[in-house]
């Protein structure tokens, strides 16, 4: 019976921190947000019908400023999407979704750093010379 209890003392007391995890992150959630963007409402909603070749159009605004327009069809969509964060900041993403994937394009995303040279030479290299290191014919 003891360990009965304790076992149920532990599962309660698992359960309370998960509780408590999730209302941590819902109030911090809401400070970000803020209490206006919570109700915001679409002030301006356009769709046009499937044309003939099977393309949507469709586009949106927010009256918190989010900006949505889209097109495509079935096999390929673009995109792009605005709006201002928390700290006051303009963004705007563009994306293309295709059959290669789902390819971002952002100001504020993470960009690569650029190759280094010693890797362009190699490439450049390896581009114009064959595996014994003499020149290709093509590249005379």
């Amino acid at each position: 019976m003891r360990n009965f209890l304790s076992i149920t003392l532990l599962c309660l007391a698992l359960l309370w921190c998960q509780l408590d995890a999730r209302l941590v992150r819902v109030r911090r959630i809401r400070r970000l947000v803020g209490q206006d963007e919570r109700y915001a409402e679409i002030t301006d909603y356009r769709v046009s019908p499937l044309d003939e070749q099977g393309i949507f159009k469709f586009a949106f605004k927010t009256s918190n400023g989010i900006d949505v327009q889209a097109a495509g069809s079935a096999l390929e969509t673009i995109g792009i999407f605005s709006y201002t964060s928390p700290e006051g900041v303009p963004i705007e993403t563009r994306y293309i979704a295709d059959e290669l994937g789902f390819h971002v394009v952002g100001k504020h995303l993470p960009q690569p750093p650029p190759t280094p040279s010693y890797i362009l030479r190699s490439l450049e290299y390896i581009r114009t010379h064959n595996a014994d290191g003499s020149l290709k014919a093509h590249t005379l």
